[in-house]
């Protein structure tokens, strides 16, 4: 009986050891793998193809190229290094164009103009993006996640998700 004890023991400690050598996934390092950028970026239908392509063990090479024919690998090649960094790790920062804010946090559920009319009398644009809702028991809806863009750049944001706070309370004027 100790001898059957102590060859589990052995063993456990020999795969949790080759598991703790093994190179870890992106995803479980909380990363972003260009599969998923690739995703966020896609239609729902895209996305289906994609899948399929996936399911029916099509080779890499033509999967990339079926991403540069639907135009969602060209836009990682010119996002700067710093800002592919931030991506990867699923974060936003201020100043971030939407096709990066996708790239990072996927397609808004709910996208809305909200320029004000001195705004839009000066030329500018406002758009809010909401992404991750939840529907509470009385029936209204929250989002965990908010981006709030001014002339198509990232002018504040909240992620509730990742429980951080606003990156900074009010728009500055």
């Amino acid at each position: 009986m100790k001898r059957l004890l102590m060859l589990t023991a052995v063993v456990v400690f020999g795969l949790s050891f080759a598991a703790g050598c093994a190179r870890v996934p992106a995803q479980w390092k909380g990363e972003l793998s260009m599969r998923d950028i690739y995703l966020n970026l896609m239609t729902d239908e895209q996305a289906s193809v994609l899948r399929q392509m996936e399911a029916d063990e099509v080779d890499e090479e033509k999967r990339i190229l079926y991403c540069q024919e639907i135009g969602v690998y060209q836009p990682w090649r010119g996002v700067p290094a710093e800002t592919q960094a931030v991506i990867r790790k699923g974060q936003v920062v201020e100043g971030m164009q939407p096709v990066e804010v996708r790239m990072a946090w996927g397609p808004p559920a709910v996208a809305e103009t909200i320029t004000t009319d001195a705004e839009r009398a000066d030329g500018h644009r406002r758009d809010l993006w909401n992404f991750m809702p939840r529907v509470a028991k009385d029936g209204s809806v929250t989002y965990q996640r908010q981006a709030c863009f001014l002339d198509e750049r990232l002018e504040w944001y909240k992620d509730f998700h990742k429980r951080s706070f606003w990156s900074r309370f009010a728009p500055r004027k």
